[in-house]
């Protein structure tokens, strides 16, 4: 049932006694991976629903329980929340109550279970078909977007995102912003008995569905994350603010980009644009699930090659580092992707070295969606050295 202190929420409350030390009086906040937020920025929301139980319930504590079907996202929220100013314990949801070693520092108790605190009301949540509501927290997060990168983020076709986006536009939470147009590119021509075959429409033309959330939208995605529908939250947006480039093209379709390429791959979930706090490294995208039976981050790099060869070696090179120990400390796999042109990828080959063995590497080019060479754990695969 949820409860509330001030202005926060909580999806639930619980006195729990811990002999001969005592009761905790502790506050449940339960976080979806699938969600559309990647957990450090998660745990930035949450953090700031900390300081009211801080405040007004002292000696509170507070117990996260993270869904999903693998391991890394809790232990990175459990990562992050050690900072905060209150005991913490992060679990599974299915762990039926955690154990005193699970929080941060050991719980303030005291000898009487402290009294529940008032019950909230449950949010309105815009009466949206699960589909619809993936599709508005992935706009919460970009701002605006194209049909197919939503697509790619929520984890289903370019048809039924459309049909949910409608939705959000009747419902007021997205607003229609109009097709970008372009040009078809010309096909290549063929004589065949002195005929030109294949020559393209010049009048033809391809057109991209521009979508943008509203503020009443942006009030429901709030609270399906369990915040306050004017809640200040900036961190749940990209990382940085990208330009409508080819480059940001390529790594917003990053997860549909992995489920094309390798069937056998589970794709969880995924993200743009990530901060990882206390790692001085933003991957572009990073989509978190199972391949080969172990669970997996896919982290993706896609390089624009305006940079000197150099800076483009220099860059992997510490990019990779970085990426490896993180996945280590937490114990999953990694699969780094280079997504680039042909001699960007070949200028990264030096850098792309010292593979350990819960480690690969592949590299593609970035117009080429939907390829990537064959994963081998401790080996680096470049695209140019394959072919379709």
């Amino acid at each position: 049932m949820p409860v509330h202190v001030g202005t926060s929420v909580f999806h639930d409350w619980k006195a729990i006694e811990y002999p001969p030390a005592g009761w905790t009086d502790t506050f449940i906040f339960s976080m979806q991976p699938d969600a559309g937020l990647p957990p450090d920025d998660y745990v930035d929301g949450l953090k700031k629903l900390t300081w009211q139980l801080t405040k007004l319930r002292r000696g509170a504590s507070l117990w996260v329980k993270v869904g999903g079907p693998g391991v890394w996202y809790a232990r990175e929220v459990r990562r992050v929340m050690r900072s905060a100013p209150l005991a913490v314990a992060v679990t599974l949801s299915d762990i039926a109550q955690p154990s005193v070693e699970s929080f941060s520092f050991v719980p303030y108790t005291i000898q009487v279970p402290s009294p529940p605190p008032p019950q909230a009301e449950q949010w309105y949540l815009g009466d949206l078909p699960r589909n619809a509501l993936t599709c508005l927290r992935v706009l919460a997060r970009l701002g605006s977007g194209y049909t197919v990168e939503i697509a790619a983020l929520g984890g289903f076709g370019i048809d039924l995102a459309r049909k949910m986006l409608r939705i959000l536009v009747e419902k007021e939470y997205a607003v229609y912003i109009g097709d970008f147009v372009k040009p078809a590119k010309p096909k290549q021509m063929i004589l065949i008995n002195d005929k030109e075959i294949g020559r393209s429409n010049p009048n033809e033309k391809k057109s991209y569905p521009f979508w943008q959330i509203t503020k009443k939208g942006t009030s429901i995605a709030l609270r399906s994350w369990g915040l306050p529908p004017d809640y200040y939250f900036p961190e749940r947006k990209e990382f940085r603010t990208p330009l409508d480039s080819r480059h940001r093209r390529a790594y917003r379709k990053w997860p549909a980009w992995i489920r094309k390429a390798w069937s056998h791959a589970e794709v969880w979930t995924g993200w743009t644009e990530v901060h990882i706090k206390g790692l001085d490294a933003t991957p572009d995208a990073l989509a978190w699930g199972r391949l080969d039976g172990m669970e997996t981050l896919f982290w993706l790099e896609a390089e624009s090659g305006h940079s000197s060869r150099q800076k483009i070696q220099k860059k992997m090179s510490r990019r990779l580092s970085l990426a490896t120990a993180y996945a280590e400390s937490l114990k999953v796999r990694l699969v780094f992707v280079l997504l680039a042109m042909p001699w960007v990828q070949e200028a990264a080959r030096t850098a792309l070295a010292g593979i350990p063995d819960h480690v690969a590497v592949v590299t593609s080019d970035w117009n080429n969606f939907g390829w990537l060479p064959v994963v081998e754990w401790g080996k680096v695969r470049l695209g140019t050295e394959w072919s379709e």
